[in-house]
């Protein structure tokens, strides 16, 4: 089997997608059999192939902007000429320009547009809008990070169950060698960690009010977080300048992995209070580094928190500081978390979710 995948999402730094793509890449390359595999993408391609049957297809537009039109117009052509049996997107849309006799599989791993539509940035809205339906229908086969994504979309789209396969991701690696060896960061001593994009699905308003209920600037208790500036949260940013809080708050911007890794194990616990996620990463990566987590009641963070963590309404501030409270007073619960985190995290495999997404491509080829 010839089967082409979107790469884009390793042409660009890592984030929730990318991060998915790579880890389950590395698990595919010594198991995916006699079948070829062509990565696909607008501009360079940032991964190390050592399968010989993987190959590399490399286009010249290197604006992220314009890379849903090249893959419109690009890939449909690029499969004629590769010979593919299959394409398969690993980030919510298809090609739609491909033959008829090309199977496809699509992974979706959220709906925010149905869900909180003006948490997105006008374009992520627009490309989910216009494409995500007639993908789904084009598709044999869909994949999904977590069950509510399957639940909602067969609310939204009406799937059929069948068409539909839960698969969970592996948790995100961290190189121990080298995050044991990472120069020494400028840290507080006592501090909670958010990890995430700062838009608004993410809560980080609710967040910091349940941190001013700490009376954080007498405890010194601070507050990192850490990720990308994101969109729509330009208010936020001037409140927190003016705030007598300020000090005691600091926005690192995006890390890299071993940066990460040295936050996580140094944090009293991770918050990740947020709305909405399709599957949520950082739960996962704090729980192996031996962080305890605080985490939302909603979508799929229950799903992949189990009992390894404290779920609160995320629309509380009042839950969120009483959480953290617990967390940061409770000694007994804090080593609690931490045992349960590091069971939790041995139920989710790259290895086994590579097998199944194999096992799903080679199901739509012999239907």
């Amino acid at each position: 089997m010839r089967i082409g995948i979107d790469a884009r999402p390793l042409s660009y730094r890592l984030t929730g997608i990318g991060m998915y793509l790579k880890y389950l890449l590395d698990a595919l390359q010594p198991a995916s059999g006699n079948h070829d595999f062509y990565l696909i993408s607008n501009t360079r391609i940032d991964y190390n192939l050592v399968n010989p049957m993987w190959h590399k297809v490399e286009g010249h537009v290197s604006r992220k902007l314009t890379s849903t039109a090249w893959m419109q117009g690009c890939a449909p052509f690029l499969a004629m000429r590769l010979g593919l049996d299959l394409f398969w997107s690993p980030r919510h849309h298809l090609p739609l320009g491909l033959l008829p006799g090309i199977r496809t599989v699509v992974t979706v791993h959220d709906v925010v547009h149905r869900h909180y539509p003006r948490t997105m940035s006008p374009a992520n809205l627009l490309v989910e809008r216009l494409l995500m339906r007639a993908s789904l229908m084009r598709a044999q086969a869909v994949i999904t990070d977590a069950r509510c994504t399957l639940h909602d979309l067969q609310r939204w789209y009406h799937l059929r169950t069948a068409k539909v396969h839960c698969i969970h991701p592996g948790v995100p690696p961290f190189d121990k060698s080298r995050t044991a060896a990472a120069p020494a960061m400028e840290l507080p001593s006592r501090y909670l960690l958010f990890v995430g994009t700062l838009d608004p699905r993410k809560n980080f308003e609710r967040l910091f009010e349940a941190y001013r209920l700490l009376d954080p600037a007498r405890r010194k208790i601070h507050l990192v977080l850490v990720g990308a500036r994101g969109w729509k949260n330009r208010a936020f940013l001037q409140r927190l300048e003016n705030s007598p809080l300020k000090p005691f708050v600091k926005l690192t911007g995006y890390l890299t992995r071993t940066q990460l890794a040295v936050l996580y194990r140094h944090a009293l616990c991770l918050v990740f209070p947020s709305l909405y996620e399709g599957f949520g990463f950082p739960i996962l990566e704090a729980m192996a580094l031996g962080t305890p987590v605080i985490t939302s009641t909603v979508s799929s963070m229950p799903e992949v928190a189990g009992n390894a963590a404290v779920l609160v309404d995320p629309r509380s501030p009042q839950a969120i500081a009483a959480a953290m409270q617990r967390v940061i007073t409770d000694g007994t619960l804090r080593e609690r978390l931490i045992a349960a985190g590091r069971r939790r995290v041995t139920r989710f495999s790259w290895q086994r979710c590579a097998q199944d997404t194999l096992a799903a491509m080679e199901k739509v080829m012999q239907s």
